[in-house]
């Protein structure tokens, strides 16, 4: 199957050139071998939107005028205006091929109609951290099918994630840690592999995927009397989504996040939700979700040790791993 990819893209795009050619064909390769295409699409589908967003690879360097206008911390960038996928030169391996893959990923769940990606489908930021997470799920599986090799959990302290100090992300990820860690605690409360969201993400038609998403999590509220209202959850994702974001790219508050203070701007997060950006309200948000679901489960005679081992706060981490049930 991977030599009847390869000539596919090849009929497609008869000028790709050989470096570009191997990428593609990894990505469409596993995203089919995994069985992450929804029935409602085919391969060849998802090849032409992907190829449609992604008509140049560019490497860039310091010197790029992208820079100027997305920050010297970025690591690639899905451009749906120019249909180019920039990703840094300079970037070391393993991470420098996750990248690529990221952003083919982003290329292939992105709506022409709008240029909108997965189940983001609104000028907010709904679904943005499932989104992102998935993306960058999804590339490292890639690259762990294509190399043969697999990842033990890794143990990141929260500073090195610009987070509030004093506390551990646990991620077997090279890059978006805090959002897998926030993924797989959903995984977890819906029983679902992360495959669910990967495949949700190409169905942005009429907010499919993210209706899906919400039938999902109001069954296993109820099932669970987890404390959330599906859009209440969202709004803590998008809120913990957008401090990442914005500690990242360019824009006027970034110093203001990363020092530890308070916006004195306001951000629509949410639907008509938002208000200032810190790294404090971040983790109040994070440990909010972490404990009173925890609770929630313990209260109702559920399992929660898998759960707990994502949970931010080591310290609580420790205490539920030897907490039992009377």
């Amino acid at each position: 199957m991977y030599e009847q990819i390869k000539q596919i893209i090849k009929n497609k795009k008869p000028t790709i050139d050989d470096e570009s050619l191997r990428y593609f064909t990894n990505y469409f390769y596993v995203l089919n071998n995994k069985k992450l295409i929804p029935n409602e699409l085919d391969l060849e589908t998802i090849i032409d939107n992907t190829l449609y967003y992604s008509e140049k690879i560019v490497f860039f360097k310091e010197d790029h005028p992208i820079n100027d206008k997305l920050g010297h911390d970025f690591k690639g960038k899905c451009d749906s205006a120019t249909k180019t996928l920039y990703i840094r030169d300079s970037l070391d391996e393993p991470l420098k091929e996750m990248v690529i893959y990221h952003e083919i990923h982003h290329a292939a769940q992105t709506n022409r109609e709008n240029n909108y990606t997965g189940i983001n489908q609104s000028s907010d930021m709904t679904g943005n951290l499932v989104m992102e997470a998935q993306t960058e799920w999804f590339a490292e599986e890639i690259y762990k099918e294509i190399h043969g090799v697999t990842y033990e959990d890794r143990h990141i302290k929260t500073e090195d994630l610009n987070m509030a100090e004093k506390g551990v992300v646990v991620s077997q990820l090279h890059n978006y840690e805090l959002y897998d860690a926030m993924l797989s605690k959903l995984a977890i409360l819906l029983d679902v592999s992360k495959d669910f969201f990967v495949s949700i993400n190409f169905l942005y038609k009429d907010n499919k995927g993210l209706k899906i998403l919400e039938k999902k999590y109001n069954e296993k509220q109820k099932e669970k009397k987890l404390p959330y209202s599906f859009e209440y959850y969202n709004y803590l994702l998008d809120y913990i989504y957008t401090i990442g974001y914005m500690a990242y790219a360019n824009n006027q508050d970034k110093a203001v996040i990363l020092g530890g203070g308070t916006t004195t701007n306001g951000y629509f997060i949410h639907g008509t939700k938002g208000g200032p950006l810190s790294l404090e309200l971040q983790r109040k948000f994070i440990d909010e979700l972490d404990r009173n679901t925890i609770l929630a489960l313990i209260d109702n005679g559920l399992e929660f040790t898998d759960f707990a081992k994502y949970i931010v706060d080591n310290e609580m981490r420790n205490i539920i791993a030897g907490f039992e049930l009377k």
